[in-house]
């Protein structure tokens, strides 16, 4: 499921400020909480989530170290990876997942413009 969450969102540009470590943590446990999700699975990386990460395990970066490491980012696009557990529809389910990473990452004061929710198993 891909949603255009919004239409400005967070800058894509070099002087965004990145996700924390905290904010990933929050959205990967809000995700894990949605019921019918069984596991959450580190998504392929993107050309800009691939930088993102080298940036991360530079000494003393932000958001260094495996937190959160199961939310790929992409700038202020987050991508996620699910597995189900059959109780519900895949597609419920993947909104649902939607919708806790959207509230859990604007909790934590970011607005991710778009978040890819991907089914990688089901049941």
């Amino acid at each position: 499921m891909t949603d255009q969450t919004t239409t400005g969102g967070d800058v894509t540009d070099e002087t965004a400020t990145p996700w924390t470590a905290e904010t990933l943590l929050a959205v990967e446990a809000a995700v894990l909480a949605v019921p019918g999700v069984t596991d959450l699975y580190r998504p392929r990386p993107t050309i800009g989530s691939a930088v993102a990460a080298v940036r991360r395990l530079a000494p003393g970066a932000a958001g260094a170290g495996p937190a959160g490491a199961r939310v790929g980012v992409d700038g202020p696009v987050l991508h996620l990876v699910i597995g189900t557990d059959g109780s519900a529809p895949a597609p419920a389910v993947a909104h649902a997942v939607h919708d806790a990473a959207l509230a859990a990452a604007s909790a934590a004061g970011r607005t991710p413009t778009r978040i890819d929710v991907r089914v990688a198993r089901i049941g």
